[in-house]
């Protein structure tokens, strides 16, 4: 079934629910861009597909060694279940792409396949 908008709660900006799922605040639109190989043209590839209906917010991290202080920002993007269809599941080196924001996939954590599922992607 295709996902359905249901009213906003106060502090949420929207929830999509489908077959199964119930995930809140997934109201953004993401072009992941993956990255393949095509072995007989022996050419890298890559497909583009328009993920409507995930959730995305990013994360400050810090790190102290002997060379200092480093940071990094962390994106964080949660794919229902039922948004990602049929489309090629992220994998590390994969680029996800929110407004003017490109962010290099470095994690993937299946949780399809039970009430909620999604795909949970950090990138940075």
């Amino acid at each position: 079934a295709p996902p359905v908008s249901v009213p906003p709660r106060p502090g949420r900006e929207s929830v999509v629910q489908g077959v199964g799922s119930l995930m809140v605040c997934c109201d953004k639109t993401v072009t992941l861009v993956h990255a393949g190989y095509d072995g007989r043209a022996d050419t890298d590839t890559s497909s583009e597909t328009v993920l409507k209906g995930v959730s995305w917010y990013s994360q400050n991290r810090a790190a102290v060694d002997s060379t200092g202080l480093h940071h990094a920002r962390i994106f964080k993007c949660r794919i229902p279940e039922n948004v990602l269809g049929h489309a090629a599941l992220p994998v590390p080196g994969d680029v996800l792409r929110y407004g003017d924001i490109t962010a290099t996939v470095l994690d993937v954590h299946d949780n399809r396949g039970h009430t909620g599922g999604h795909v949970y992607v950090e990138a940075s």
